[in-house]
Formats: C-alpha cells, structure tokens, sequence
C-alpha cells in the first residue's frame, strides 16, 4: 500500500489505517474476539497504524488494543495514535494539563506502551487551542519520551485553519467525505504549512456504504441514531446515489468509491475508516489507490 509522510513528523502511514471508534463499543455491542481478529487482518494486509481513543468505550478500544500489541512479532512496524480531553460517557471536555496528563497516563498503561507515536486533543473548540490548553505538557511529554508527536482532533473548518496557523499542532484530524467536503480548503492550507492531514469518517458512519436507509434499527447505544436521522439520510440522497453511480462506472462497491474519493485528495495524508470485522479490514485495505480523475470531479460537485 502507499505510504505518505505525517506532515512535519516524518511518519510514513500507509494511506489507509484502521479507525477504532468502532472497536470500542460506541456503535453498539462488539465481539472483543471479532475486533482482534480485524486488527491482525488490518495489518497483515498493509495498513501500518492504527487511530484510537480514551474515549471510545471508556478506553475499552485501547484495551483491546493493547492485547492485540502482545500478539504481533512485527509490534514495532505497527504506529499507534491515540487521544484525551473528550469524555463521551459524560459529554464534557477538559483540556487543562492535569487532566490531559491523567488522560495520557491512562493510555500508556491500556495499551502497554512505553511512548505512544502521535497524541491528540480530542475535539479541542477554537478557544481551547488558542489558549493552548495543554500545548506545553505535550511538549513536555514529548521531551520526557512518553509520545513522539502531537495534534489535535478537529470539528471545524476554523478549528483546522487556526492549527494550520499555529505552526504548534504537528497534524490535525478531520472529517472528510463525498458528503462533507468544506474542510477541502484547509486541508491544502495544512499542507503548505507541513502540517499532516488524517480524514476521519470517509463513509459518513457508514452510511456511503449503501447499507443505511430510513428503515434501518440501530442498535442499543449506537451514536449514529443522532447522525443517520431519518432526516438526515433522505437529505444525503444525492450524494449517496452520485457515489453508486460513480462505483458503478468503475466496477467498484460504493464504499470503496467512497473512501477512493479521499484517498485522491492529494493534501490528505491517510484516511481512517472504522472497521468492525477482518472483512472490513481487508476490503478497506484494497482502496489505497486515487479514483481516476474524472470520477473525483463528479463526486466533488455533490
């Protein structure tokens, strides 16, 4: 699979790694066994990181993690990136250098690491980043060789401008898809800035895959019930049936036009789909090539 470089950190990440929101129990019940068997499938075709949280299940996706870590011969090709400040069991954030510290602490010990390869503030406002919550702890960290580099996990346009601007975040991370494309232009500003690019839900929650429609039950404790509304989807039509037909055209599932369309972003460093299964892992793994050209001008006029 290609391999980009991180931005200013000088990681090379294959273009596609494995997104473990999904591992963490977020989306619904998961099978721990089922989730370790995706991440060995994820790495032995291709993918050289894995994207994670504290927060995804109360750090049970680290847990799991971790363990998997212990299986590997090849532990030290695998990068790890992870992330603290977003409490999504409580919905409160907290970006002040005591809790960042005791988030950081955590994550070493779940995922049995001595230093963690890239660490993020995770969904850090405007505000937070411009006072710098926590900037100089995670230089400190840094130099104390508990992680490498450091980012921030983003929401907004604004938010990715500023950590284009700041010249202190060495990456940022943001939502990208056929759907939602308005991060576009920040993106090639990061670029110019070296500052690496991760796009995170390139599958909308999996809506782009085609398997989502207004009938469809969520299970209990699955966020996307929120995002995937009944409204929502009807008003995703288009873009959905644009991306059908461009994978039609190709010989190619939706879902792997979908995550394509971002991996031909030339300002994207790598994408980070969420996986569930070892299928997921290796049909997502096959998708690290650029759509032709055309293909990418007809999803990005939706």
């Amino acid at each position: 699979m290609e391999k980009r470089t991180l931005g200013r950190t000088g990681l090379e990440v294959t273009v596609i790694g494995f997104g473990a929101m999904t591992i963490g129990g977020v989306f619904g019940p998961v099978d721990d066994g089922e989730s370790n068997r995706a991440l060995h499938a994820a790495v032995d075709s291709g993918m050289n990181f894995i994207d994670t949280s504290d927060a995804y299940g109360a750090g049970h996706s680290e847990t799991v993690i971790g363990k998997f870590l212990n299986e590997r011969t090849d532990r030290g090709d695998i990068l790890i990136f992870t992330k603290g400040g977003n409490d999504m069991s409580t919905g409160s954030r907290n970006f002040t250098p005591e809790y960042i510290g005791g988030c950081l602490e955590g994550s070493l010990k779940r995922l049995g690491m001595d230093v963690i390869d890239y660490y993020q503030l995770h969904n850090p406002t405007v505000d937070n980043m411009a006072a710098e919550d926590s900037y100089a702890l995670l230089e400190k960290a840094r130099d104390d060789g508990k992680i490498r580099h450091w980012g921030v996990s983003i929401n907004t346009v604004e938010e990715c401008n500023l950590a284009a601007d700041q010249d202190k975040p060495s990456t940022m991370q943001m939502e990208y898809n056929v759907i939602s494309q308005e991060a576009a232009p920040a993106f090639a500003r990061a670029k110019e800035a070296d500052v690496g690019v991760i796009s995170r839900v390139p599958l909308k929650r999996g809506f782009l895959s085609g398997r989502i429609d207004e009938a469809f039950e969520f299970a209990e404790g699955d966020r996307r019930k929120g995002i995937l509304s009944p409204e929502n989807i009807r008003k995703f039509q288009t873009q959905l049936s644009r991306t059908r037909e461009v994978a039609a055209n190709l010989g190619i599932s939706a879902a792997q036009a979908a995550i394509r369309f971002c991996v031909s972003n030339e300002n994207v460093s790598c994408v980070i789909p969420g996986i569930r299964t070892p299928e997921q892992s290796e049909q997502n793994a096959a998708c690290g090539e650029s759509l032709p050209a055309e293909a990418v001008r007809r999803l990005q006029e939706v």
